[in-house]
């Protein structure tokens, strides 16, 4: 079919949303800011999830047929999908044959953020959790809304709805996605390559940072993963305005001291790992760029309670920890690795981890096979698809094969494995379905205590 082309039309007063994809994180929360403004939302998914749920309960119309019998969006609504629905789906066709607004997610988010005052975190790695932390923060301070790409555990949601002129949001580099958006200050985080299937080669992926980065109105921070990006400022190294110094571990709390332009503050991070600081840094430098005092900054980091899957502590019984994430990039595993490490010294560590996208798995299997080799049993599950279709060569057996000691598990066996291995410390890592796994592994772990 011919390619879906987004129509121009101003984000005025919107008849209705129907989104195709609607259990995705990023659809959710823009889902969920329409519902709070009394905007109809309907919506497909392939299959019933947690978040398809909530959804339900708070008043969308959510069907899982993707059938034209099955349509229930109102002949108004406009229609709004995301690159992970393929672009013969029956419902998006007909919506472009009917004529109806049709939007890629990312242009809606970006009409709704560039109508105000948009504050944008981008970045190979880190932006969930500094967009949550830096939600939190300002919401201490005024009215904001935020488009999450988790759920933020102090808020218990994906989105504050709003009203406010002040939006934060992530900046997502798939697709380059990031390019709807114009903020008026931003931070990028790191520009490691990723989407490599979308951008060819590393260099590619820096350049569009850069044209992201050309978008930003007013202050840009760069992290100390970043590619140098013109006109930003660096933070979290030593001398950098915004940084840090004195970090000391106490009972698995990372405390530290906030430097804030030539302010010092005393505080901890509410999830471990270095990478966490760091993200504590960057949002502390946005918060700060809309006028958000030292000192309120540095009690707001305090009171962050992180972002679901992401380092969530989900059981501990009988001197055994489990604990669950997101990391599904070789650099986000070496610095969960890492963390574990830092938390439980000398504890063994089992981790089961579901590769996302043949393509990552291909493009990357040699930093898979040497982060994940930081653990000392490692169970592979099958490759989480996707949007992809399977590669030739390309397989966990291909991933495992490179690690000493590494299991392939089938994925209904996945819990049972993790909580059978002779390790104080268990996880769950990967951003595909290995979710559905964790309330069994949780359940393992406190009935065998």
């Amino acid at each position: 079919m011919a390619q879906l082309t987004p129509q121009p039309t101003a984000i005025g007063a919107i008849p209705a949303l129907d989104f195709v994809g609607i259990g995705g994180i990023g659809m959710s929360s823009l889902a969920r800011w329409a519902m709070a403004r009394g905007i109809p939302v309907s919506g497909y998914d392939k299959t019933p999830s947690d978040l398809t749920d909530a959804l339900q309960r708070e008043g969308a119309r959510i069907r899982f047929d993707e059938s034209l019998e099955a349509w229930n969006a109102p002949a108004t609504a406009w229609v709004i999908y995301t690159p992970a629905i393929p672009a013969d789906h029956p419902q998006l066709v007909a919506a472009k044959a009917q004529g109806r607004v049709l939007l890629k997610r990312a242009e809606l988010l970006g009409r709704i953020a560039n109508a105000g005052t948009c504050l944008a975190v981008g970045g190979t790695h880190g932006k969930t959790t500094t967009s949550a932390m830096l939600a939190w923060m300002l919401h201490q301070h005024q009215p904001i809304q935020a488009f999450l790409g988790g759920i933020a555990t102090n808020f218990a949601s994906n989105c504050l709805p709003g009203p406010a002129d002040l939006s934060v949001v992530e900046a997502d580099e798939f697709d380059r996605s990031f390019l709807h958006l114009h903020p008026k200050a931003a931070v990028i985080t790191s520009t490691d390559a990723d989407h490599l299937d979308i951008y060819g080669e590393a260099d590619s992926v820096v350049d569009g940072f850069r044209a992201f980065a050309g978008q930003v109105a007013g202050p840009l921070f760069a992290g100390p993963g970043c590619a140098e990006l013109e006109g930003a400022e660096s933070y979290g190294r030593p001398g950098d305005r915004y940084s840090y110094r004195d970090v000391q571990v106490v009972n698995g709390i990372q405390h530290f001291t906030l430097l804030v332009d030539g302010i010092e503050v005393r505080t901890q991070a509410g999830l471990p790992g270095l990478h966490n600081v760091e993200n504590a840094v960057a949002a502390a430098a946005l918060a700060h760029s809309v006028g958000m005092p030292a000192a309120a900054i540095g009690e707001a980091i305090a009171g962050f309670r992180g972002v679901a899957r992401r380092f969530e502590r989900r059981a501990s019984a009988a001197g055994r920890h489990y604990i669950d994430d997101y990391a599904h990039h070789p650099t986000e595993l070496t610095r969960f690795i890492e963390a574990l490490r830092g938390m439980f010294p000398g504890e063994k560590i089992a981790l089961l981890f579901q590769p996302h996208l043949y393509s990552r798995t291909r493009d990357f299997a040699a930093g898979f096979a040497e982060a994940l080799s930081g653990a000392d049993f490692v169970g592979i599950l099958p490759i989480y698809a996707a949007r992809e279709r399977a590669m030739a060569g390309v397989d966990s057996a291909m991933l495992a094969a490179r690690i000493p000691g590494a299991q392939l598990v089938p994925y209904d066996r996945g819990a049972q494995w993790l909580a059978s291995q002779p390790a104080t410390v268990v996880a769950t890592v990967g951003a595909g379905d290995i979710d559905r796994l964790v309330p069994r592994v949780e359940h393992l772990i406190r009935a065998n205590a």
